[in-house]
């Protein structure tokens, strides 16, 4: 929200000057202030008419709208202050002072005039609300909630003091009263999307999913074409596991703008999580049309193939990047790992991850890559040196900081750290089911048996078909004596992946 100043047309003042007598005040003072702003070429000399005190007073209030209306404050501010002469008590004028001290940013007199204003007129609104925006652009919050909320008392129906408030609640990120106040608005505006949608977004922020999906499904249900409103809702689709629902309003989120990028990179993402593999790869295609020089447009297509174990298809994508003239750290970082995940590719892993580095030495990422990639090949210090460089580049990495963290669990070595580095881990991500994996096998190295058993069995919660997490759980059971419940995962763990040999030792002990 934004104080609109009162507009006043020259046709309506002359009509309100004629009606109250004054028009030979204001053409006085109006004739000599054009004339001295001409520098004095067109100064003209007048026959002085008898004026009253009260006629002067409305003369200058008049001219001091005009002078605002044309945007020179300094000339408004003169016209005020000459009526406060003749009557200091006015608090409109105190308050129209305030707002031209503001304009040329004195905002110490801005205050200083609402201050006056309101002990004036203590059942006036206006300057509570002029206060509240000076206030705020001064980022002192308490202040203006105090007057936005004295506004809402004495205005409990103004919609301007009411969505002022609820922005104020945001930008100090207290949610819970900024939803408060947005029911409070859609309890009088009930026929507006863009309340709805707002709603909806703060609903997200605290995490009550249901109810944010409910107050966008209202928004679109008034709003048919609100593509931001499709959005939050199929990225809340998502992070509640529905990619259906999530497809379905990316789709019409596309509908609406067939040409919007973003809608195709979270639509193909959403695609590539539900295996719809052919049609990821459809969006992906359409994408590198529009944007032929997005690296993560080729990255996020060749993460189908990375899916599906198929590199070959990977690097192909990956390499049409390169051809299309693209020189990114991210984009080789990729190619680095397409080729880790080829028998032959060694030699071109490190190559790739070098020239990833040389364009962006602390991309956390490459390091990241790096690190797994040393791992793979048994280089267990250079492994840890690299998650170690990819947590300092990038503190709230929690992949890093997982990898890092079951790599030792998995050497049996530094337990402790392993423990503490992915418990910060699920601190970034609590509902990560693989972390939580993580923490149960770094207890189960650690002899912690129940402990490990609990977090296990939470992370089989999220991530009820991981066959490494199956057959961990196994060896839980096992560890606990329950044969009969350790065959069961372990025979479930290689029914999901039947490539495991170690587990079928296990079976077949």
């Amino acid at each position: 929200m934004r104080f609109r100043k009162i507009i006043i047309t020259l046709a309506v003042l002359a009509t309100i000057l004629v009606a109250l007598k004054d028009l030979d005040a204001v053409m006085d003072i109006y004739s000599r202030r054009r004339a001295f702003s001409m520098g004095g070429a067109g100064f003209v000399i007048q026959k002085l008419r008898p004026t009253t005190p009260f006629s002067r007073s409305i003369a200058h209030y008049t001219m001091g709208i005009i002078y605002d209306n044309e945007s020179r404050p300094e000339d408004a501010i003169r016209e005020y202050e000459a009526v406060l002469k003749v009557d200091p008590d006015i608090s409109y004028v105190h308050t129209r002072l305030a707002v031209d001290h503001f304009l040329l940013k004195k905002t110490d007199k801005a205050l200083a005039e609402l201050k006056l204003a309101k002990a004036l007129s203590p059942e006036d609104a206006r300057p509570r609300f002029m206060a509240a925006l000076i206030y705020t652009s001064l980022n002192k919050f308490e202040e203006a909630q105090k007057e936005y909320q004295d506004v809402v008392r004495l205005k409990p129906d103004s919609i301007w003091a009411l969505s002022s408030l609820a922005d104020l609640f945001i930008l100090q990120e207290k949610v819970n009263e900024a939803a408060s106040v947005y029911e409070k608005l859609i309890e009088k505006e009930k026929d507006s999307d863009i309340l709805y949608f707002n709603l909806g977004v703060i609903y997200a922020r605290m995490g009550k999913a249901d109810a944010a999906i409910g107050a966008l499904g209202e928004a679109v249900r008034l709003n048919p074409r609100y593509l931001e409103a499709y959005m939050g809702l199929a990225i809340l689709y998502e992070t509640k596991k529905d990619l259906a629902s999530a497809i379905q309003n990316f789709d019409k989120a596309l509908d609406i703008d067939p040409v919007n990028v973003n809608v195709y990179h979270h639509l193909g993402y959403a695609l590539t999580k539900a295996k719809r593999y052919d049609e990821a790869a459809s969006k992906y295609e359409s994408l590198v049309k529009l944007e032929p020089k997005d690296p993560y447009a080729y990255i996020e297509w060749a993460n189908i193939y990375f899916n599906q174990k198929k590199a070959d298809e990977a690097l192909a994508i990956l390499e049409k990047g390169i051809a299309a003239g693209i020189k990114d750290s991210d984009l080789y970082t990729a190619l680095g790992y397409a080729h880790s995940l080829k028998d032959e590719g060694g030699p071109e892993v490190l190559k790739f991850y070098d020239m990833a580095l040389e364009i962006k030495p602390g991309n956390a990422v490459t390091h990241f890559y790096l690190g797994a990639y040393y791992d793979k090949i048994k280089d267990k210090d250079a492994a840890a040196r690299e998650l170690r460089e990819a947590i300092r580049l990038d503190s709230e990495n929690a992949a890093a900081r997982n990898y890092l963290g079951y790599m030792f669990a998995e050497d049996g070595v530094n337990l402790d750290e392993a423990v503490s580095l992915v418990r910060k881990a699920l601190e970034l991500e609590p509902d990560n089911g693989a972390y939580l994996d993580s923490l149960g096998w770094a207890y189960f190295k650690k002899g912690m048996i129940d402990e490990a058993l609990a977090e296990v069995e939470r992370a089989m919660k999220f991530e009820p078909d991981d066959p490494t997490i199956t057959d961990h759980l196994g060896d839980i059971y096992s560890a606990k004596g329950w044969a009969d419940k350790a065959r069961a995962a372990w025979k479930r763990s290689l029914e999901l992946d039947p490539k495991q040999e170690k587990v079928r030792e296990k079976l077949n002990r």
